[in-house]
């Protein structure tokens, strides 16, 4: 699996980033927002090595922008409920916020995913001489 130096360094780079993501979502202190951000990202680490890996990540690297936006959803919704109280062995029912809502997810994770492919297109419009 690792043969090549660089395969080591992108898993040691993949590791360092889940630590990195872990110790920036440790200051919320909501311990299974941490897990959900953590968790997700050590996934798509996964994922994103096993795609350069075998060579398929030159096209789909977008996605995996995007990907990675989206595994930091729990902290927009930590954020919207981090000062609600709930009651033990209640369910409390509460409209979240405009930045906490599926449609400006969804927006954040698709505009990385708009942008790489707009300047994948910008770049093979470009004369080559």
């Amino acid at each position: 699996m690792f043969s090549k130096p660089e395969e080591v360094i992108m898993a040691c780079l993949a590791a360092f980033w889940t630590v990195l993501t872990y110790v920036a979502v440790r200051f919320t202190g909501d311990w299974t927002t941490v897990l959900m951000v953590t968790g997700c990202t050590a996934v798509w680490a996964v994922v994103v090595f096993l795609l350069w890996q075998a060579g398929r990540l030159g096209k789909l690297y977008p996605f995996a922008w995007g990907g990675l936006v989206a595994c930091w959803w729990a902290v927009l919704d930590w954020f919207a409920l981090r000062g609600v109280a709930v009651p033990a062995g209640e369910v409390v029912v509460l409209s979240k916020p405009w930045y906490a809502s599926w449609w400006l997810k969804l927006t954040l994770m698709a505009l990385p995913i708009v942008v790489g492919y707009v300047r994948m297109w910008r770049k093979s419009q470009r004369p080559k001489f």
